[in-house]
């Protein structure tokens, strides 16, 4: 390898070849690239990079040396057809130390720009930088950034440590001895590179800490969201089924305990249909109201709400022959994939004819399964409601979301948190739609405790705890 040059260039492994008519197909999680007719020397170069690699020059150097060159073929088209190959995010790049890798930077997406860090400059790590385990090796990663370093040994996440705070290559070097000053720059080189660090400014401070919009993205909100959308991460998104012919499919209907069963009201749709004021009256007309009336919620009133929100009106059978099929269901409200996955919880405080509790709403047979009396922790989840909403009184009902988690995650990748979340505000306003067309006083909030509800509800906190809390009750006078 070069002196110049410290990385080795290799052709990423998710990388497919392919041969057709003389062409080279190359494909990867960034897109295609087709070689129209390569000659040797393409073809040696391909065949370097997918085996070992090396420094940029001597890889070049090596293909012109060793008599593959062809009179189409010069230093310069080598050089241009490396840039095409690293432009498409093809090509990784190792970093050594000591004869053993330290680092190997990869990228996450085209738009990324590999470039030297100044000798003399110092970095810091972004705030929205995280290190994470990854099989048996550490990730580091950021949001803000379109590549990634694999840190190979113990002495990457050193570094990584000391770039908590601004250090420079040779102040790196001069506390890590078993890191040269020349390595350590070219570390820096691929920190910056893939987004998880910045040269700072004479005081201290990075260009992300003087920027607006990037200081009032909190690191969670600012990692799932790009997390869960695609353009700065290669990792597998959508419906891709991971566990099809591993683990079972939840079903559509969740199964029920041996609690007591209420069953409710059904209303007349029919009726409804005829009866109910507009689409455009409800939804101009629509108000979050937090003050119940002095008159409870009857169960009347509930068994219909809860039938126009989310009952089961079809269940769609799951095909055996498929391993990709699941049981899915119909209600009156979206879900993506009709996966269904949210379950209607319900603590009661006042409602005619149906006594206080926590209670959870059967679907399909459109009933009431009792699942714990009014406790302490039950009537903490209404205390938290009240402050989550300002509300002076406690509402005559509390609807709690929890989602089923697995359900979503069997068919989803990268998104299935963030679909459970845009089903739930659906949720929202279909419940919102409801109240308003019955006479009913909503409150959606816009948080809660799901720990408090994982032991109010007995639920294993991973496999169903709340997403959203929806406040009902009857309407007081105008």
């Amino acid at each position: 390898m070069h002196a110049a040059d410290p990385l080795t260039l290799q052709l990423s492994p998710r990388v497919e070849r392919r041969s057709d008519s003389g062409d080279v197909l190359l494909a990867g999680l960034h897109g295609a690239l087709r070689l129209n007719r390569p000659g040797p020397a393409l073809h040696s170069l391909l065949e370097r990079l997918a085996n070992g690699g090396g420094g940029r020059e001597a890889l070049c150097d090596a293909v012109m040396t060793e008599g593959k060159a062809d009179s189409g073929t010069d230093l310069a088209r080598l050089y241009h057809a490396l840039d095409i190959l690293e432009r498409k995010g093809f090509v990784h790049y190792r970093l050594d130390a000591g004869g053993a890798p330290l680092a190997t930077f990869e990228p996450l997406a085209p738009g990324f720009h590999l470039a030297p860090f100044a000798a003399h400059a110092r970095a810091r790590l972004s705030r929205f930088a995280y290190l994470r385990r990854a099989e048996d090796g550490l990730i580091l990663e950021c949001p803000l950034g379109r590549g990634r370093l694999v840190l190979h040994d113990e002495r990457g996440p050193a570094l990584v440590a000391l770039l908590a705070r601004a250090h420079s290559a040779a102040e790196l070097s001069a506390v890590l001895c078993a890191i040269d000053e020349g390595t350590a720059q070219a570390f820096l080189g691929l920190l910056t590179s893939a987004g998880t660090g910045a040269a700072t400014n004479a005081d201290g401070s990075l260009a992300e800490d003087g920027n607006l919009a990037l200081r009032q993205w909190e690191f969670h909100d600012l990692l799932f969201h790009a997390r869960s959308r695609l353009g700065r991460h290669d990792y597998p998104y959508g419906g891709i089924f991971p566990f099809s012919g591993e683990i079972s499919p939840l079903p559509a209907i969740r199964a029920p305990s041996s609690g007591a069963r209420i069953t409710l009201y059904k209303p007349d749709i029919a009726r409804l249909q005829e009866s109910d004021p507009s689409f455009a009256r409800v939804a101009e007309s629509r108000r979050s109201i937090r003050a119940p009336a002095e008159r409870p919620l009857t169960a009347a009133q509930l068994g219909e709400f809860l039938y126009r929100v989310a009952r089961v009106q079809k269940i769609a059978a799951a095909d055996p022959a498929d391993p990709r099929s699941y049981e899915g269901s119909l209600r009156p409200c979206a879900a993506g994939g009709a996966m269904h996955e949210i379950e209607f919880y319900l603590t009661l405080l006042r409602c005619e004819g149906i006594e206080p509790g926590l209670y959870r709403y059967d679907p399909l047979a459109h009933e009431l399964e009792a699942v714990a009396p009014l406790a302490e922790p039950q009537k903490r989840l209404v205390l938290d409601a009240c402050r989550s909403s300002g509300a002076s009184e406690p509402p005559d009902a509390l609807v709690i979301l929890a989602a089923r988690f697995q359900r979503m995650a069997w068919k989803y990748r990268s998104m299935a948190y963030a679909a459970t979340l845009k089903n739930a505000g659906a949720l929202y306003q279909q419940m919102y739609l409801a109240a308003t067309a019955m006479g009913l006083a909503p409150c959606g909030l816009g948080g809660g405790d799901s720990d408090l509800f994982a032991e109010a509800a007995g639920l294993d906190y991973y496999e169903e705890t709340s997403i959203g809390e929806f406040m009902l009750s009857s309407r007081p006078p105008a």
